[in-house]
Formats: C-alpha cells, structure tokens, sequence
C-alpha cells in the first residue's frame, strides 16, 4: 500500500511522520520552504515534553510527481480564497482520497474534482497537533485518532487496511459505518465553538461561565443538528446536551484555530467551517439565522 500525504502542516506532517516511523510507503506533497526543509533534513516531530526526532520521508512538489498511490491523505486547511484540493491534480486512477478538514463540505468538494463517490472517503481527525514551523510538527499528548469511512457506509477491505495501518503506526483509526455522523457531530462543536469565540474574543471557559453565552454556545449547536437533520444524518437524540457536556470537560483555557486566525488577521478556514453550515443548511431548506449572521458579521470584519 502507497500513501501520500498531501500538506505537511500540524495533521499531515504528523501523521506521515508516523507512518513512515512505521515503515510504510509514504510520501509528503509539500511546497515552499517546507518542501525544502522536508528534502533537506526531512520531518521533526516532536511528542512534548520528548526531545525532537527527525524521520526521512520523500517529499515532493505535487502529487503527479509523487507518483502512483492507493491512498491519498488531504491535510491542506481549507483556507478562504485557496482550493484545499488542488493539489488533487494528477490523483493516480483508482486512488482513494480521504478528506481531514474542520468542515463539513470538504467531502463534498473533493467530490467535485475526483468524480466518484466510492473514492472518496470523509474523515474525522482528533488530537492535540501543533505545525511550529516548517516541518516541524507537535504532539501535546491525549487521544490521538482519524475516523473515516465511506461514503455511502459500504464495507472496505482498502479502508480496514488503511486504518490497520495507521493504528500499528500510532494513531487510533476507526472505520465508522455511518461517517456523517461524526462529520456532523465534530463540526456541531468546532463550528458553533469557533463561531462564538471569535465573536467574543473569549476562551471556552469564559463562555461557559456567562450563562448568555452559554446558551447562544447550545443555540448554535442546535442549529447544527437541525442542518444535519435536514442532510438526513441520523444523529443521537442527545447529541446538543452531549457536545455541551463535552465542551464543558475541555480546558477552559481553549481557543479554536479559526479564532486565533481571526483574531491574529491571518488567512482562515472561515467559508469552510463557518460559512459551509449556513449554505448547506440553506440546500435543506433548514434555516441557521445564527450561523448566517455570524458568518456575515465576521466577513465583513475582514
């Protein structure tokens, strides 16, 4: 089996890193100084508080020049006014695309460019990554897992390989038979979590302490069930109370990497995780007036 990570940030570098620890056949798509560093001295991982190791991994400047692969792993963030998949141009035919973005329309993007539902498989990343420079990728320690599955839920032997794989090399890998539910799931606390925070400039445990807040938090998150429902994703009944209970168990201290960017007016994902619930919602016929006056308030801010 032949892997190619596509993007060497905190998610993609990490994993690739592991993988290649692992001895398996993979690959790097990188560009700019990450590509030379990656060429140059290769990949730096480090498992805090562990002292930095550095893992050789083949790097190149697309996936054409990576060559033929079974699997291509998508780890480019899916930055406003950039195509987080581009780099899909010259996908090896029959290769398998799994996407990892904080966004719910991220599947159904890649979809637009490899054509085919069966190749293309949504996925749930988990765990406390940080990219501190070129090629230079953190761990912070906790659960560390990708979730996946295909498209329509049908069984894999590709996919069960994969996350065999994946588990050997250090990071949990789970075949889930209904994968929008989790897509849904992690955006309803991602999203409605970013959303807030960056109109508030608050961390998490501030939300949570001012009871306004903390109802716009639940406000938001029922909004993201509603849209879900509409895509008939059959989420747990409990789903908003259980989100609410899970970002009360976060460290209070929490700050999502949309509202760091937002705040830090660097580039962000905020059409994708944002802007994304409010136009699929829009497709449903559900209506999400939180998320779409709160996208349009942060992009005009812009």
């Amino acid at each position: 089996m032949r892997i190619v990570v596509i993007g060497a940030g905190a998610v993609g570098g990490y994993f690739a890193g592991r993988l290649a620890e692992a001895g398996e056949d993979v690959a790097v798509v990188a560009r700019g100084e990450t590509l030379d560093v990656l060429q140059q001295t290769g990949m730096t991982l480090i498992d805090v508080p562990h002292p930095p190791r550095r893992v050789t991994i083949p790097a190149y400047p697309s996936l054409a020049a990576a060559g033929d692969c079974d699997i291509v792993l998508v780890a480019t963030k899916a930055l406003d006014g950039t195509d987080a998949f581009a780099g899909l141009a010259g996908l090896s035919p029959g290769a398998t695309v799994i996407t990892l973005q904080n966004a719910v329309g991220a599947p159904h993007a890649a979809l637009e460019l490899v054509g085919e539902p069966g190749r293309v498989w949504p996925g749930v990343v988990r765990g406390f990554l940080h990219h501190t420079g070129p090629g230079v990728v953190e761990f912070h320690g906790g659960p560390l897992s990708l979730t996946f599955g295909t498209w329509d839920g049908e069984r894999s032997e590709l996919a069960e390989e994969f996350a065999r794989r994946l588990s050997a090399a250090g990071v949990a890998a789970v075949v889930h038979p209904d994968i929008w539910q989790d897509i849904w799931a992690k955006a309803m606390f991602v999203s409605s979590f970013s959303l807030l925070g960056a109109l508030t400039g608050k961390p998490l445990g501030d939300m949570l302490a001012d009871e306004l807040l903390a109802h716009e938090l639940r406000c938001l998150m029922a909004e993201v069930e509603a849209a879900a429902r509409g895509a008939g994703v059959a989420l747990p009944p409990d789903i908003v109370a259980d989100t609410m209970a899970f970002a009360a168990a976060m460290p209070p201290t929490s700050t999502s990497s949309l509202q760091r960017d937002l705040l830090a007016g660097a580039a962000a994902e905020l059409g994708a995780q944002i802007g994304a619930i409010s136009k699929l919602a829009r497709s449903f016929d559900v209506p999400t007036p939180r998320f779409a006056f709160g996208y349009a308030l942060l992009r005009a801010r812009r």
